[in-house]
């Protein structure tokens, strides 16, 4: 019989002890992503998890553009003005993603052919109307999401790209700029912490830093899997980009513990897995959790050693029933986050802890 660390069926449970919001507090807020229609959306377990342990929210879907905006004239403010309320009500800040992303977009937002002036009248409609009608009510908006390419051409080719140019990410924090001034502005992508997609990167926010275009900070995304962490590749993109006088913010983080075929976080990737490749669906053995325990005691580590240069960490889930990784590239039983399905904390968050002593 296989030992596991957590069952599938664990029951729910109550949210007693140290916090993970308390523990790093002089370091980097530590935030979580939440879908649905809040607080419907999540049991009493969860939102006790949430409250005492996170201190900023981002939106896992409903701020995207397809969501939000999934006609011209036609808006659906419901899921976004919630997840607002309750932040607001429980004192967390809020990261609205994402502004303009080529994926989860509507396709006529940027149709083929309508050309440059069409295309920025649209996204100047949406921009104002989205982060207008938020406008003073959120910490940060995730302006342009995945633009950069992950091989070759500096910036992916993109509907928004081909329609307005590739200054589209210019114009898009502009308009963010001018719909809420007062709201932190910050490119976000994966991967960027490696090599060469860095140095696209740090090419793209110097080129932008440099036209006067306000950016605040850039999200390193933090879709690793376990075994495959580029730990010090993370390092030097934190100083690299810290270095141009920008917050370095970890944004979606999770260490997907089941294979997938390449390390990019594109939802275009999708592949089937076969009941056999399924391989946690009883539970985590306890020799991966130890690992994974010990790959996030060695990130957040890592997030520490420059004091200043991060200043938030926000994991992709609430626990690991809420981990988009159970859909993504394909179905399979996951086990990504800190808290199991039951809301209780795995190794890895006790791991987390630690690292959070030893710098106390």
């Amino acid at each position: 019989m296989r030992r596991v660390s957590h069952s599938i069926a664990s029951p729910k449970t109550s949210i007693v002890g140290p916090s993970l919001r308390a523990s790093f507090a002089r370091q980097f807020l530590v935030g979580t992503c939440v879908g649905g229609v809040l607080p419907a959306s999540l049991d009493a377990s969860e939102r006790g998890l949430l409250r005492h342990h996170f201190n900023v929210l981002t939106p896992e879907n409903c701020m995207k553009p397809g969501p939000i905006h999934p006609a011209p004239e036609r808006f659906d403010f419901t899921a976004s003005d919630a997840l607002v309320s309750f932040a607001a009500e429980h004192e967390m800040p809020v990261v609205g993603h994402c502004l303009c992303w080529h994926q989860q977009s509507p396709d006529w937002m940027f149709e083929a052919g309508i050309g440059r002036q069409a295309a920025l009248s649209q996204l100047r409609q949406h921009i104002h109307a989205v982060a207008g009608r938020y406008r003073g009510r959120i910490l940060g908006w995730d302006v342009v999401n995945e633009a950069i390419a992950d091989a070759g051409d500096a910036l992916r080719d993109t509907p928004a790209a081909r329609e307005i140019g590739p200054d589209f990410i210019e114009r898009a924090f502009e308009l963010a700029r001018e719909a809420d001034p007062n709201a932190e502005l910050y490119y976000n992508d994966y991967n960027i912490e490696r090599p060469a997609k860095r140095e696209r990167t740090l090419s793209l926010l110097r080129r932008l830093l440099a036209s006067g275009v306000r950016v605040d900070g850039v999200g390193i995304q933090g879709h690793w899997q376990l075994g495959e962490i580029p730990f010090d590749d993370i390092r030097a993109a934190i100083e690299a980009f810290a270095a141009l006088g920008l917050k370095v913010m970890i944004t979606e983080l999770d260490l997907d513990v089941v294979e997938r075929p390449d390390c990019s976080a594109d939802i275009s990737v999708q592949r089937a897995y076969a009941p056999a490749e399924d391989v946690y669906r009883d539970g985590l053995p306890a020799p991966i959790a130890s690992q994974q325990a010990a790959a996030y005691a060695r990130l957040f580590q890592l997030f520490g050693e420059r004091p200043g240069a991060v200043s938030r960490v926000s994991f992709w889930g609430l626990h690991d029933g809420r981990s988009w990784l159970n859909t993504w590239p394909g179905k399979r039983t996951n086990h990504p986050l800190l808290f199991d399905r039951g809301c209780r904390p795995k190794a890895a968050f006790e791991a987390v802890l630690g690292v959070a002593g030893g710098a106390a």
